[in-house]
Formats: C-alpha cells, sequence, structure tokens
C-alpha cells in the first residue's frame, strides 16, 4: 500500500491539472523543460553529509495564462550514511532516484518576474554503495575470505525504497525564451525506509529535510 500512495497521488495532481487547463475553452496548454540543482538540508543526524546533492529535470505543461501547471520529472539526490558493524563505523553511499509530479501555482509579480509554488509526491528508487572505503573492504576480505562478499555487496546491504510530499517556493526571472529561478522548500519522507545488513535491519532512514536550488528552464 505505502507503494501505491505515490502513484495515487500523481493520479490526483494530474487530473487536479487536466482540470485547471479545462477552464478556459478552446486554449491550448504550454509546454516546458526545466532543469534544478542544489542541495538538501538532511534532518537525520545518521547523515555523514549535512548537506546532500540534489537535482532533477521535468516537463511541464501550462495552461494558456500560464497560472496553473503539472510538472512531470525524476531527480537524484546522494548523500553518505554512518552505521556500525562489528569493527566500527562504515559510511556508505546512498542514491536516491525521486520521480513523480507536482501541481504548480504561478503568480506573475511583473516586470519578467513571477512567484510559483509548487506541491507533488515523489516516489523513490533507492541504492546504496557499501564498499566506498578501501579499508573497509580489505579488512571484510580478511576476516571472512570470503570472495562473493566481496564482488557482490548488493546481496549484504540494502534500502527499501520509499515516497516522499515535496512543498516548494521559487522566484523566477523571465529571460524569454528562458527563464531563472531560485528557489527552496521542504521534502518529507513519507516511508522512512529500512537500511539492511546481512537481512537484519541496522537502521531506519529518513530523507526528510530543507531542499534549495537553482532552474533553469524554458517555456514554448
Amino acid at each position: 500500500m505505502k507503494r501505491l500512495l505515490p502513484l495515487l497521488s500523481c493520479a490526483l495532481l494530474a487530473a487536479a491539472a487536466s482540470s485547471a487547463f479545462g477552464q478556459e475553452p478552446g486554449s491550448g496548454p504550454r509546454f516546458g523543460f526545466e532543469l534544478r540543482f542544489g542541495g538538501v538540508a538532511l534532518d537525520d543526524d545518521g547523515w555523514d553529509d549535512s548537506v546532500g546533492g540534489f537535482g532533477d529535470v521535468g516537463l511541464t505543461v501550462w495552461d494558456s495564462s500560464e497560472t496553473f501547471g503539472l510538472w512531470l520529472g525524476v531527480g537524484g539526490q546522494g548523500a553518505s550514511y554512518v552505521w556500525e558493524d562489528d569493527w566500527g563505523e562504515v559510511e556508505s553511499d546512498l542514491l536516491a532516484v525521486p520521480f513523480g509530479a507536482s501541481v504548480l501555482l504561478r503568480c506573475d509579480l511583473g516586470g519578467g518576474v513571477a512567484l510559483r509554488a509548487e506541491a507533488g509526491a515523489r516516489y523513490v528508487s533507492m541504492d546504496v554503495d557499501d564498499w566506498d572505503d578501501e579499508d573497509y573492504r580489505h579488512r571484510h576480505r580478511r576476516r571472512y575470505g570470503d570472495w562473493d562478499r566481496y564482488y557482490h555487496p548488493d546481496r549484504y546491504l540494502d534500502v527499501d525504497d520509499t515516497s516522499l510530499a515535496v512543498a516548494a517556493l521559487q522566484l523566477e526571472f523571465d529571460l524569454a525564451p528562458a527563464r531563472i529561478a531560485v528557489g527552496g522548500g521542504y521534502q518529507f519522507d513519507l516511508g522512512k525506509p529500512d537500511l539492511s545488513y546481512l537481512d537484519e535491519t541496522i537502521a531506519e532512514i529518513d530523507l526528510s529535510g530543507a531542499i534549495f536550488f537553482l532552474s533553469v528552464g524554458v517555456v514554448f
């Protein structure tokens, strides 16, 4: 059920946007493309990086007045998580790949400046790299003499997928045909996935945190 929630949310978002577009018969939608990059200040103390990398790419669909819109896209986030085994602390790189949709509300402030609000949902595919630290991997080889463990680490350290809710604001500057923006907001981890080692849960990951970003895009 947890994994169905973001899909249902995306469907509701799409329906809301379609309804907004339908309020102006005879006028066609406008389409755009944008790239955002920045960081996420993670709340959980377990992260070695207080700020992780953040980026996404998306398509936007707007009504003719560019007041109501829908964003559809995919992104990536990465940071190192600290956990412990029998020999001490270990740092493992976690990669989150969120994809989903957002409803957009844009307010034109005049002079080529606008304020845009966003609310959305993401399904997040998670991956983990257990073997960044050379000393750590060599100690495990000496301890176990386990060839399979060294060459197939994904069988030993695993993290569940999760889902996020996203809320953000950005200030846009129209440099037709391009747009640049600066913004920020917050992402809420709805699932708090388990991090497992040798099939035993060792931590509960939390991707919640403040996001900040720059955006570059075009609207056709």
